[in-house]
């Protein structure tokens, strides 16, 4: 066996001489109830209520709307003369009332197992042995499908039909490889006997009702269909004709706001009966695997989805130069051997993911804690990790672990994790070419991240901004001039430099990220959000939701001038940058041709970044198929063709924009072809917007952002290496013999922050 399939192969232990009857032990002793607990009984009764309060009001309507037809056409059977031409409308009028209604009940939804690999017994015997232990120690039945998916996750799922109200459906077990990539098998047989659990709970039947309830409210409040196409036509004919059309559409209209109080009521009763059936699953795992198995699976969980996410970063970065790995899951074990590194790097960071990075021990002693969330999470579709696992303890249950890699469950890995991997390229929208060994694949991702890098003396200051040194050709200018007149000061210029950095600097920055957290509280309370409780503590003082959206001016202007503040930095520290390089004509014209390229990346990001709202809002509109008039439509396809016309004037200032040199990317590849290598989309013209050309456009307007933004990080890490070495003692990148840390992982990418201009 090579090198690199070595690194993609599973660690050792976790290789294919296991056992396959190797079943890891149960717990004994006191356990949880198996039985019901009497608040998830109560959420059981209270979500029927609203169900069948539901049904009844829906029944009523399609009963209501139906008698009005047939009354309609038995007037119409006998009406005689001018009444013919009133009592048909009042058919048709009728008909569409009642056509409304019943179109619900014909709603289904296929189980999509798109991007998915369906495993059978034959394909994988050690897993579907394991399944069936476990089923059978857990009273359930087997899943009727199993299939395998690439990211960290496991999920009970079926077909949501009208036929799974009256016929039962056998659900289906997915497995993300992703999580299997991190636990052990004691914390797999935790977590799938939680899934398991949900098997056997009759509640599920009742969340398919539900689910069906939820999706008819939504089609008739949010849909927009060939029946209302319809009515729409109907309105437009003559007004003797058309009058019916006119009244339906106000009647609807009272209607769907209704139905939409009616959705949100059920959904909340909904959202709650489902965390307690999150509770009563963790208890069969419990039963089955002890307690510290199904936290312990948790905790690896939260780090194996961080790793995910910035090895999946990594890989997007290089595909992008036609580089693709075999074995995407060596990725996220390289990322989750640094995760601690990788989210701890700063304050906010450790304390946000403060369970996450504390190492867990098992034990009776609660590992997560309450995070600091000040706005309810009434809507949230799981309980939190805190409340999961004090009701995992609630009866501490031990049992002996068994720290055998997952994947000693599989047969045949190599194959499997490069199956699961081309599919989960394809789920990301990418079509890989021949891919490479995973460890070469790596090498690329460092290289890249390494150019990307920015020290931690930073403190963020180049996260969610735009660099803005001024026109470099007048600073030059001006500097220039000092230096010929004899008055260049480059002591004074490094003091003034010094301002934005060390513990200044920190200060700065924690005092422009404490008034973005004030910001999105109170963004999310004016969106309609409700805190925890009454009042929550807000600037030293505890506040309710009202007196802290009264800040909102105030906390706006205060990040206004923090951000104008640090505008300071940038100019200064190219000032004194310049003035140290100036006499080193290499040092000076990449420094010069660096700043210069950054400012025309930014330039080119901003002009197309004001699109992606415009964009949104778009999707929304069209999703729920709103009615547009003329003026309305022309306005939109002037918004379009102004996108796509931004597009082509920027991959044409591309190609015009000198670049230095930036790794993985091909000096004789133009930028333009880099940003885009496909033919741009057309100007749209025609009477209608087509969806297919739509797509095209959003497409290629997000990847050639996404490229621009990736280019703006590269240029600007070898910028900053480079104005530390003009002087390493205001910019040091590691203490004396110390290995810095940003130079192996680059810009830590999994917490999901945007960043840049």
């Amino acid at each position: 066996m090579r090198a690199d399939d070595a690194a993609s192969s599973p660690a050792p232990g976790a290789g294919e001489a296991t056992e396959p009857d190797d079943y890891p032990p149960s717990p004994s002793g006191p356990l949880p109830p198996s039985g019901a607990t009497t608040r998830y009984t109560l959420q059981v009764i209270l979500v029927l209520i609203s169900l069948l309060a539901f049904l009844g009001f829906y029944l009523a309507l399609l009963a209501g709307t139906a008698w009005l037809f047939y009354a309609s056409v038995a007037v119409v059977a006998w009406a005689s003369g001018k009444a013919v031409v009133f009592n048909l409308g009042l058919v048709a009028g009728s008909g569409m009332l009642f056509l409304f209604f019943l179109k619900g009940l014909f709603h289904r939804r296929r189980f999509d197992d798109d991007h998915l690999i369906r495993v059978r017994k034959k394909d994988q015997p050690r897993l579907f042995a394991f399944l069936e232990r476990l089923a059978s120690e857990a009273g359930s039945r087997l899943p009727g499908r199993v299939y395998l998916s690439h990211d960290v996750n496991a999920a009970v799922m079926y077909p949501r039909s009208m036929l799974a109200l009256v016929w039962p459906v056998r659900k289906n077990l997915v497995l993300g490889l992703g999580l299997v990539n991190a636990l052990d098998v004691s914390e797999l047989k935790a977590v799938l006997a939680h899934e398991f659990g949900h098997f056997s709970q009759a509640s599920m039947r009742l969340g398919t009702y539900v689910y069906i309830a939820n999706r008819v409210i939504t089609d008739l409040v949010h849909g927009r269909d060939l029946w209302d196409d319809a009515l729409r036509a109907w309105q437009r004919t003559d007004l003797r004709l058309s009058f019916p059309a006119w009244i339906i559409a106000g009647l609807v209209w009272v209607l769907r706001k209704i139905l939409e109080y009616a959705h949100r009521g059920l959904t909340l009763a909904a959202l709650s009966l489902g965390r307690q059936m999150e509770f009563n699953a963790d208890a069969n795992a419990v039963r089955l695997a002890g307690s510290d198995a199904i936290v312990s699976g948790l905790w690896k969980s939260e780090r194996a989805s961080l790793a995910f996410t910035h090895a999946v970063s990594g890989l997007h970065s290089v595909a992008e130069h036609g580089t693709f790995t075999t074995d995407l899951f060596f990725h996220q074990a390289r990322s989750l051997e640094r995760i601690d590194r990788i989210v701890g790097r700063d304050a906010e960071s450790r304390s946000h993911f403060a369970s996450v990075l504390k190492t867990y021990e098992p034990g009776a002693a609660l590992h997560f804690q309450a995070g600091g969330e000040q706005v309810s999470t009434l809507w949230s579709t799981h309980p939190p990790h805190h409340e999961r696992e004090a009701s995992a303890k609630n009866i501490y249950v031990p049992s002996p672990p068994d720290t055998r890699s997952a994947w000693c469950l599989f047969v045949d890995t190599k194959r499997l994790r490069r199956d699961v991997t081309r599919s989960g390229y394809e789920a990301m929208g990418l079509r890989p070419r021949e891919a490479e060994p995973a460890r070469a694949v790596e090498e690329r991702i460092e290289e890249e991240r390494g150019e990307m890098r920015q020290a931690d003396h930073y403190h963020g200051l180049y996260e969610n901004r735009v660099v803005t040194p001024g026109d470099v050709s007048v600073l030059v200018a001006k500097i220039e001039a000092k230096a010929g007149a004899g008055e260049l000061d480059v002591a004074a210029m490094r003091e003034r430099a010094r301002e934005y950095t060390g513990e200044a600097l920190a200060e700065k920055m924690a005092t422009l990220e404490r008034l973005r957290g004030e910001e999105s509280l109170i963004a999310a309370l004016k969106g309609g959000a409700k805190l925890k409780s009454n009042s929550v503590e807000f600037r030293g003082e505890q506040r309710t939701a009202k007196e802290i959206v009264r800040f909102a001016s105030e906390v706006r202007d205060a990040t206004a001038a923090s951000l104008a503040d640090l505008k300071k930095a940038d100019r200064r520290f190219f000032r004194y940058a310049y003035a140290l390089a100036r006499q080193d004509e290499a040092k000076r014209d990449e420094l010069l041709a660096r700043y210069r390229f950054l400012v025309g990346i930014q330039d080119l990001v901003l002009g197309l970044a004001r699109f992606e709202p415009i964009f949104e809002n778009i999707v929304t509109r069209l999703r729920a198929r709103t009615e547009m008039d003329e003026a309305s439509f022309r306005e939109l396809c002037d918004v379009l063709g102004e996108a796509r016309d931004s597009l082509a004037s920027a991959l044409s200032a591309a190609r015009k924009l000198p670049r230095p040199a930036l790794a993985l990317l091909d000096g004789a590849r133009s930028l333009d072809d880099f940003l885009l290598p496909e033919e741009l989309v057309e100007r749209f013209v025609g009477p209608r917007l087509e969806g297919a050309w739509l797509s095209e456009l959003f497409q290629q307007h997000g990847a050639v952002l996404r490229r621009l933004r990736r280019l703006h990080f590269k240029n600007l890490g070898a910028l900053l290496v480079l104005t530390e070495g003009l002087d390493p003692e205001l910019f040091p990148r590691r203490a004396s013999g110390e290995k810095d840390e940003s130079d192996e992982q680059g810009r830590p990418e999994p917490q999901g922050r945007a960043s840049g201009p």
